[in-house]
């Protein structure tokens, strides 16, 4: 009956419903009273972290004790925020004590304060062939001096290493958004920038664009990742194929090209966000078609696994009660998200305040219980291969789909198998409509009926006798790894 009872309030909360008022529970009470997810012991998943607002101190620490996540030092570091740690009775300096008490159960996260230059040089900015700024705006230049990266990752990476002095630092986010844009907002000014014209000769903008970018962050991710040894991620929003790619025809000017891009990260990190340039489950911009074209294009160059920053949704007024999908559906789009290569996310929530808001603490409950799901078939993620199915990409067709076809749009099947002894995961979501039946043929495995469960549904599948037998490992579907 808890588990009933967990599972109708989690589908409640990701409708941003809550009981309101003086009885309204907190977030804290939320989490220790519902069911928590069980993680396999010895696990290697690196922990989940989240952006947006900091938690209270108790709610980070739950997180980090009992739902997979690393333990939140809050906030960008700054050098105001490393010198908190000179009062013992800070909480900066009781979550670097927590943390180095025990690395491996508080592994500690922290956040970059990005975007802060000082005064910026005029050589960084875009000018026309009078040498002014176009339409007096300061717009980050393409051939922006090394020398301000440099200082700003010295400067960024400063106070971290303070931190780091104290504790372990297991994961190191960096937001981006800052310095030089894509070619959808830059590429009108830089196109009258005579020193732009000649730097980027014969070249498409969009490779000319990428290689500069990857460029400038690497400077900054050099000079961060040597400030933090022993880190499990440092993460720049965002390193990814891009979930546009070949989507419209313009689709280049929004995006960076992973090619140039993946040094930049420690490993690629995608951002998707519900009803955010999506259709959200379904659709013909589908949140899942969007991940599976990262996925593709990441897979190409070698890197089959993802750390990703994830939300189902945030309160938007122009979109109502659109705005937030449903926990049940989010389960089975994580499930997916794993099954194609997801070792762990970032759960960000954008309205204020997080800490009050159901919608947020359920979000990132589901995202813990899926990834302890995922902890005990972590052997598959990381000693397995996502099958490429039968056609390509609905977009990038020169790409593989890495799902298989149902024969019904709305139930999405991906597989992986194992590279050392024949063994599947396989994984059905349905993405609408009701929880059915489907069959898929999946290669050397064979034909195979699958329960599509609106939470989705993870199968391990072997061939016995030369026939495929298949065991339900997530009997629970919302509490996934009950009895793991």
């Amino acid at each position: 009956m808890r588990y009933r009872w967990v599972w109708c309030w989690l589908s409640l909360c990701a409708f941003g419903l809550s009981t309101g008022g003086a009885n309204a529970i907190t977030a804290l009470e939320r989490l220790q009273s519902a069911d928590q997810p069980r993680f396999r012991p010895g696990h290697t998943l690196p922990p989940l972290t989240r952006w947006g607002w900091t938690m209270p101190y108790d709610v980070r620490v739950e997180l980090a004790r009992n739902w997979g996540y690393a333990l939140e030092f809050g906030g960008y570091v700054t050098d105001d925020a490393a010198d908190a740690l000179n009062d013992p009775q800070s909480e900066a300096s009781r979550l670097c004590t927590l943390a180095a008490s025990d690395p491996k159960r508080y592994a500690l996260f922290v956040l970059v304060a990005h975007g802060q230059f000082g005064e910026v040089p005029d050589s960084a900015w875009t000018h026309d062939a009078s040498g002014a700024l176009p339409d007096g705006q300061k717009i980050w230049s393409p051939e922006a001096p090394d020398s301000i990266f440099a200082d700003a990752g010295r400067r960024w990476a400063a106070p971290i290493a303070r931190v780091r002095a104290k504790a372990p630092i297991s994961m190191v986010l960096n937001g981006g958004e800052y310095a030089m844009s894509v070619y959808g907002f830059g590429g009108k000014a830089w196109s009258a920038d005579p020193k732009v014209i000649a730097a980027r000769g014969d070249r498409d903008w969009y490779d000319y664009l990428s290689e500069r970018k990857a460029h400038q962050e690497l400077i900054i991710a050099e000079a961060v990742r040597a400030a933090v040894p022993g880190r499990r991620y440092y993460l720049y929003y965002y390193t990814d194929g891009c979930p546009h790619r070949n989507r419209f025809p313009d689709w280049w000017q929004w995006a960076y090209d992973y090619k140039y891009m993946r040094p930049v990260s420690d490993i690629p990190n995608g951002s998707i966000y519900y009803n955010h340039f999506n259709s959200g489950w379904t659709g013909d911009n589908d949140m899942l078609t969007q991940a599976l074209n990262s996925v593709a294009q990441q897979i190409s160059y070698g890197d089959p696994l993802s750390y990703n920053w994830m939300n189902a949704g945030w309160k938007r007024e122009s979109l109502g009660e659109a705005a937030i999908g449903d926990s049940v559906h989010y389960m089975g789009y994580l499930k997916c998200y794993y099954t194609a290569g997801m070792i762990g996310g970032v759960a960000g929530y954008f309205a204020y305040p997080v800490e009050t808001d159901p919608a947020c603490i359920s979000q990132m409950m589901v995202l813990g219980q899926a990834h302890a799901l995922f902890s005990h078939l972590e052997e598959f993620l990381r000693h397995g291969d996502l099958l490429p199915g039968p056609n390509r990409h609905r977009w990038s067709t020169d790409l593989p789909a890495y799902e298989f076809p149902t024969g019904d749009p709305e139930v999405r099947v991906l597989a992986r198998r194992h590279r050392t002894r024949p063994e599947w995961l396989v994984t059905a979501w349905a993405a609408g409509g009701p929880d059915r039946q489907v069959w898929v043929e999946i290669p050397q495995l064979g034909r195979v009926r699958l329960r599509a469960r609106d939470c989705g549904s993870v199968y391990r599948a072997v061939l016995d006798d030369g026939r495929p037998r298949l065991r339900l490992v997530d009997v629970r579907g919302m509490w996934p790894s009950a009895g793991l």
